[in-house]
């Protein structure tokens, strides 16, 4: 199993480290792999060495599908206006999303990843806080497959790993669903980078790590062939009843596509911290699994902090 550290190429990420050395000394100082990278921005100190990189996790739209699928009432409804989506996705049609990811995937390439993560979900502005959603699992990940099949045409030698969350699409509490997507991608080597924080968000009553660790177990425990989760996204956040409160009092969102989401991201992230995972029983879920890849997929304000909590996960691995 190879153990890996989470890192993009914002600029927030990559200040906290003075040189490549010094970032693969401090990875290594916590007996790590190497990193999974995400871009965000430009690595102008080229900060990130190839060699370093274990994966690579691709971009997401939050609300990709209306635009894929032609629903033009609900482009209208997202976007304000079909001229706004295509200024968002950089074109018109199916074919601008598709370049958008060709893009990254040439990102990707340059680091020779192993494995990379893409995101099977969607989730409109208006439905993210009440969770009342217009498009159900089966429709987003039938064109999330459908995607993937015209952006990987052919094995391109890294591992095509699919992560769950708790909008519509892959959400992991629905065997049949996650079978039919990796049925209908035709990847060759294909599998799951199961998300633990997104995961525990699937079930809002939820108000201890045990109780978290319990509730994956027993998701799990529905599957026959566990041996698809080839990675495991290792964090986690209780925020069940701060879901259950903006429930009640949604925040109003105004203004333009890119200024609603602005808001609606600090929800996302008080909702998604990605907290350390520690207790006992989590970890006997890591073993249990046996992936090939754990990523201590952690969000920190600084280096200290990143440190503090690295120190509490190495603290607890077995």
């Amino acid at each position: 199993m190879k153990r890996i550290m989470n890192i993009c190429t914002h600029y927030t990420d990559l200040e906290r480290f003075e040189s490549r050395e010094d970032l693969r000394a401090y990875y290594r100082r916590f007996g790590l792999d190497g990193l999974e990278l995400l871009e965000a921005g430009a690595d102008e100190r080229e900060i990130v060495d190839p060699t370093d990189v274990v994966g690579v996790h691709l971009k997401y739209f939050p609300s990709w599908y209306c635009f894929w699928s032609g629903d033009e009432r609900t482009i209208e409804e997202e976007f304000g206006s079909r001229k706004e989506a295509e200024r968002y996705f950089g074109g018109s049609g199916q074919e601008a999303v598709l370049a958008s990811f060709r893009k990254n995937l040439a990102f990707a390439r340059a680091y020779n990843p192993e494995y990379v993560v893409f995101h099977v979900s969607d989730v409109l502005i208006s439905e993210a806080v009440p969770r009342k959603f217009r498009y159900s699992d089966e429709e987003i990940t039938d064109a999330a497959a459908e995607l993937l099949n015209r952006l990987l045409p052919k094995d391109e030698g890294f591992e095509l790993l699919l992560e769950n969350l708790w909008w519509p699409g892959l959400t992991m509490t629905r065997p049949e669903v996650t079978y039919r997507l990796l049925e209908k991608v035709r990847y060759p080597r294909k599998g799951i980078m199961l998300d633990t924080g997104h995961l525990l968000h699937t079930n809002t009553s939820l108000r201890t790590e045990q109780e978290g660790a319990a509730y994956i177990r027993e998701v799990l425990e529905r599957y026959e062939d566990r041996s698809i989760i080839r990675g495991i996204h290792f964090h986690q956040t209780l925020s069940g009843a701060y879901v259950e409160e903006q429930k009640k009092h949604p925040p109003v969102l105004s203004g333009s596509y890119d200024e609603k989401n602005g808001m609606l991201a600090r929800y996302v992230y008080t909702v998604d911290s990605h907290r350390p995972f520690l207790c006992r029983e989590a970890w006997e879920t890591v073993e249990w699994l046996e992936p090939k890849y754990l990523v201590y997929e952690l969000l920190t304000e600084d280096r200290a902090e990143h440190e503090r909590y690295m120190k509490a996960l190495c603290g607890n691995q077995k």
